[in-house]
């Protein structure tokens, strides 16, 4: 078409080609003509939305913030033992390798509760340690075979330890006393070759008293064959001897003395 001008695909008409098909349209009347539509301007293209960043996750934050290294280093400086430690805190401690970055303190004095002291806690049933709240399986299991292993322990040392090593015999003692939380006190009987029996307990009660039953100790070696023992009892507070321990301690040579026993050393363990 000669009036059309090819533009961008399509055709546009001339000025006097459009005027007649508009008089045509409208029975030769010619409508006003349209205002021209203001030209827009190009839309810019819309952004895209800043990335929202995530919120830092909010730190836990409670009233034993650093309690673990403490008790830690209690332990530490306590040359790896257990003085001033409570019942509490010896589980608490152990508690801290089987369930990690979470207080237990709580936890620690429940039980402790429920089975009435540290060694109550290792000789609770396995299934009774799976009931307890915030325990579980892995940590009951991890408390049974730290039991299994003390006694594994006792039974060796028990096999070794002689009279005639003094830093053996003395490790035995404070072992077997390990977690009391009342003073008491214990018997060994020591055979011919100088080798150190299992404990008998022979009393237990308070610092202020004799926790020696001296009826239930007689009994004991008079029962047996050995001809000579051992004696060991707890402090809660120092481990030197008291003026009731050194009456005790000779009270006992005179008792034995008649049927040929030999009391080779009394220890206090704190």
């Amino acid at each position: 078409m000669s009036d059309g001008d090819a533009k961008a695909g399509g055709f546009s008409y001339s000025g006097s080609v459009l005027d007649d098909l508009l008089n045509d349209l409208s029975g030769g009347k010619a409508p006003a003509p349209k205002k021209a539509a203001a030209p827009q301007k190009a839309q810019q293209p819309t952004p895209p939305p800043a990335p929202v960043k995530a919120a830092p996750a909010a730190q836990e934050v409670h009233s034993h913030n650093g309690h673990r290294e403490r008790v830690r280093e209690k332990f530490i400086g306590n040359k790896l033992k257990f003085d001033n430690f409570s019942e509490h805190e010896i589980i608490e401690l152990l508690l801290y390798y089987c369930i990690p970055r979470c207080d237990v303190n709580e936890l620690s004095h429940r039980i402790v509760r429920k089975f009435g002291g540290f060694t109550g806690v290792l000789n609770a049933p396995y299934a009774e340690l799976i009931a307890v709240t915030g325990l579980g399986e892995q940590s009951a299991l991890y408390l049974k075979i730290l039991m299994r292993l003390c006694a594994k322990y006792n039974l060796e040392m028990q096999r070794r330890v002689s009279v005639t090593n003094a830093e053996s015999l003395f490790d035995y003692m404070v072992y077997q006393f390990a977690g009391e939380s009342k003073e008491c006190a214990k018997l060994y009987l020591v055979d011919e070759n100088g080798k150190v029996g299992a404990p008998f307990e022979i009393g237990r009660g308070l610092e202020e008293r004799s926790v020696f039953d001296f009826k239930k100790t007689m009994n004991i070696i008079s029962n047996s064959s050995a001809k000579s023992i051992l004696l060991a009892h707890s402090h809660e507070k120092t481990a030197a001897p008291s003026d009731n321990d050194v009456i005790m301690t000779r009270r006992f040579r005179q008792m034995l003395d008649p049927i040929g026993v030999t009391l080779i050393d009394h220890f206090v363990v704190r």
